[in-house]
């Protein structure tokens, strides 16, 4: 039987590239939901060896090669994240982060299996903040609960024989590195990127358009109200200007009357009614002209002194009125 061929060793570049590929597809969203390790890990692979990715291909990988790189990456991984949250409970104080990480990598090194340091900085910027996705319903890591499908836990207890670090501080507390201790509150699987930005774009557009039609209609409103007040104020010209034409016009012919001579009226009838009709329209203006204020008394003393004022015009004007 003919021997296999042992595969090279990982580059740097192909561990990035396995923890993208990872990543995209163990936390998509849609892809991502209930599917078994054989789905999960067969996409890996497919994606890891794809000759149209972005990564040039040196050597293709086996999906069982992918997982054990992988499995050794997140243990690592998420045992130097249960150093630094052992280093963060001590509350050290003015340590930046990066004194913490150094720290943290020191109390590593106290774990047999870890003795030569922590090998993946150059995947760590990318792996460190996958914890957002534990659940406090089951405080395992992160790391083992995605891993745990295709492989055992190869996490050791550690012994009483274990070198205490040479480092001021860090020989108080025991090294409890096999699981992170993860608190807080459960967070639910979050939305996708491309959803929540289409969301919040149709959400937008949305409110957009809403504020035009609320913004056309108020101008629609505004419109109308200044049509139908504008018709109002031309009705109320109009209408007016009408009567003041009528009234011009009934003063016009009443002064004809007023001023007739009734001597001139050879009929008696006629005399009489044209008479009458004097009479009546010199009460009628002095009534307007008294006039509407005041008590009845004065009012009726005012339309009294202008109905004899008529009647002495007339009178002078060589009509035959009685003394």
């Amino acid at each position: 039987m003919a021997s296999q061929h042992r595969s090279s060793s990982y580059t740097n570049e192909e561990d990035l590239h396995l923890c993208h590929v990872y990543l995209d597809i163990s936390q998509n969203p849609i892809v991502g939901i209930n599917q078994s390790k054989d789905q999960l890990w067969a996409r890996i692979e497919y994606d890891y060896n794809n000759p149209q990715s972005e990564f040039t291909i040196t050597q293709s990988r086996p999906k069982r090669s992918l997982q054990c790189r992988m499995q050794v990456i997140l243990t690592a991984v998420g045992k130097l994240r249960g150093c630094i949250r052992q280093i963060e409970n001590l509350n050290p104080s003015g340590a930046s982060e990066q004194d913490i990480l150094n720290r943290a990598k020191t109390l590593l090194t106290q774990d047999a299996k870890y003795q030569k340091g922590f090998k993946f900085d150059h995947v760590w910027p990318i792996l460190k903040d996958i914890e957002k996705f534990a659940s406090v319903n089951n405080p395992t890591s992160t790391f083992e609960r995605q891993i745990g499908n295709f492989a055992s836990s190869q996490s050791e207890s550690p012994t009483s024989e274990s070198p205490t670090s040479a480092t001021p501080g860090l020989s108080d507390f025991s090294l409890n590195i096999n699981n992170e201790e993860i608190g807080g509150s459960s967070a639910e699987r979050p939305i996708g990127v491309k959803k929540a930005k289409l969301k919040r774009k149709n959400d937008e557009q949305l409110a957009t358009v809403l504020d035009t039609i609320k913004g056309e209609n108020q101008q629609l409103v505004e419109i109308l109200k200044k049509g139908n007040l504008d018709r109002q104020q031309n009705f109320d010209q109009n209408y007016q200007m009408q009567m003041q034409k009528i009234a011009a016009s009934v003063f016009k012919e009443e002064n004809k009357i007023l001023y007739m001579d009734l001597n001139s009226i050879a009929n008696l009838n006629l005399r009489e009614f044209t008479r009458n009709e004097q009479l009546r329209i010199m009460q009628k203006r002095a009534q307007e002209q008294g006039l509407g204020a005041g008590s009845q008394g004065q009012g009726s003393q005012n339309n009294s002194d202008d109905f004899g004022q008529y009647y002495n015009i007339l009178r002078r004007s060589g009509n035959n009125f009685p003394e």
